[in-house]
C-alpha cells in the first residue's frame, strides 16, 4: 500500500500574517516565523505622530545646544585640557604618587608657570602696548610717505580715515562711555577663566573614571580595542598640547632675545604677539612674522631686514629640529587635512574650534586608520 503524500501548507491570508493575528500560532507550530510588521501596516496617524515627536525632540535638542553653546564650548575646552595634561599626570604617578597628589603636582606646576610668565611679561607688556597705541597715528603717517602706499591712499583714502579716527577725541570719549561694558566683559572673562580652571581640575582628577565609564558603554567584545584607541587619542592630545605650548614659548623667547639685542622698541609686546600667534595652527607662524616685521620695519629698515632674516632662519630651524622633537609624529597630518579641519572647526566652534582643529583631525585620522580601513579591508 503506497504512502499518501503529505498535504502542503496553505499560505495564510493577509490577516494571518500579523504577529498578533490568529495565524501566528499555526505558523509557529509549523516551524515558520511570522513576518515582521512592515511600514505599510502602521496607520497614517501613528506614523504622523511618531514623526512629529521626533522632529519636536530634534528641535528642542537644537535649541538647547544653541542656547548653551558657550557652556558646551567651556566644557569641551576643559575636557581637552584635561586630556592634554593626563599623560603628564601618568608620568608623575610612575614615581609612586597616587592620582590626587600627581594631579596637584602637574596642575600646580602649570599654574606656577602661568603666574611666572604673567609676572614677568604683563607689566612691560602693558607699558609697551600703551606706548605703541599712543604712537600708532605716527606709524600711519609714516606709511603715507611711502610712494605706493600714498598712491593707494589717494585713490581710496584708507590711511587718512584711519589716522583721523585714531586722532579723533571722540574715540576716547566712546571708550570712556563704554567703561562699564568693558568692565563687565573683563569680569565675565575672569569668571570664565576661573570656571575653566575648576572644570579642568575636576576632569583631571576623575579622568580615569570618566574614560572607564565611556569604555563600559561599548560592547564587551570590542571594549579592548576601544580602550586601546581611546588611550592613543588621549596621548595624541597630550603630545599636541605640550608640544604646541613649548613651541610657542620657544618662539616668543627667541624673538625677545633678538629684538632686545637689536634694541627694537616694544620687545616684550612684540615677543608676546609672536608667541600668542604661534599657537594658531597653519597660519600662526606666518602671522607672527608679518606683524613683528611690519612694526620693526616702520622703526628702521635695516633692523627690519635683520628681523626678517631671523624669522626665516628660525622657521628653518623649527621645521628641522624643534618640531620633530617637541611635536609627536602622530599629531602631524597632511596640509590638506589640516586646512579642511581648521576651516570646519572655525565654522562650527569659532576660535576654540580653530585652535583645537589639528588634534581633532589627528584623532579622526587615527580612527579611520585603526577602525574603518581594517574593517573595509576584511569585507
Amino acid at each position: 500500500m503506497s504512502e499518501l503524500p503529505e498535504p502542503e501548507l496553505s499560505r495564510p491570508d493577509s490577516a494571518e500574517l500579523l504577529p498578533d493575528g490568529p495565524g501566528a500560532a499555526e505558523l509557529a507550530a509549523a516551524g515558520l516565523a511570522a513576518p515582521r510588521r512592515t511600514l505599510a501596516t502602521y496607520s497614517p496617524f501613528r506614523l504622523g505622530l511618531t514623526a512629529a515627536i521626533g522632529f519636536g525632540l530634534a528641535y528642542l535638542l537644537f535649541r538647547a545646544v544653541q542656547q548653551g553653546k558657550d557652556s558646551l564650548l567651556l566644557l569641551l575646552l576643559a575636557l581637552f585640557l584635561a586630556a592634554g595634561l593626563d599623560p603628564a599626570v601618568r608620568r608623575v604617578e610612575r614615581f609612586g604618587l597616587s592620582r590626587g597628589p600627581a594631579v596637584a603636582v602637574v596642575f600646580g606646576g602649570a599654574l606656577l608657570l602661568i603666574a611666572g610668565l604673567a609676572i614677568a611679561i604683563v607689566p612691560p607688556l602693558v607699558e609697551q602696548t600703551s606706548v605703541f597705541v599712543h604712537n600708532l597715528p605716527g606709524y600711519v603717517t609714516e606709511l603715507q610717505h611711502n610712494r605706493r602706499v600714498a598712491d593707494l591712499d589717494r585713490r581710496f583714502g584708507v590711511l587718512s580715515s584711519v589716522q583721523n579716527y585714531l586722532k579723533d577725541s571722540s574715540l576716547l570719549k566712546t571708550a570712556a562711555s563704554n567703561l562699564l561694558s568693558v568692565g563687565s566683559a573683563v569680569a565675565s572673562t575672569i569668571f570664565q577663566v576661573f570656571t575653566l580652571f575648576i572644570l579642568t581640575l575636576y576632569f583631571l582628577v576623575y579622568f580615569e573614571d570618566i574614560t572607564g565609564f565611556v569604555y563600559r558603554l561599548t560592547p564587551a567584545t570590542r571594549r579592548p580595542q576601544v580602550s586601546r584607541i581611546g588611550d592613543k587619542i588621549v596621548s595624541q592630545i597630550g603630545h599636541y598640547l605640550v608640544g604646541t605650548v613649548s613651541l610657542a614659548l620657544l618662539r616668543g623667547f627667541c624673538t625677545l632675545i633678538v629684538l632686545w639685542a637689536l634694541q627694537v622698541p616694544y620687545p616684550f609686546a612684540l615677543a608676546f604677539i609672536a608667541a600668542a600667534l604661534d599657537v594658531a595652527p597653519l597660519v600662526g607662524a606666518a602671522l607672527a612674522a608679518i606683524v613683528v616685521c611690519t612694526v620693526v620695519l616702520l622703526e628702521s629698515v635695516p633692523v627690519g631686514i635683520a628681523v626678517i632674516c631671523f624669522f626665516i632662519g628660525y622657521e628653518v630651524l623649527a621645521r628641522t629640529v624643534f618640531i620633530p622633537r617637541l611635536l609627536d609624529a602622530s599629531v602631524r597630518i597632511s596640509p590638506a587635512a589640516a586646512v579642511v579641519g581648521a576651516l570646519a572647526g572655525y565654522t562650527m566652534l569659532g576660535v576654540i574650534g580653530f585652535l583645537i582643529s589639528i588634534p581633532l583631525v589627528a584623532v579622526l585620522t587615527l580612527i579611520l586608520r585603526e577602525v574603518v580601513l581594517p574593517r573595509q579591508a576584511n569585507r
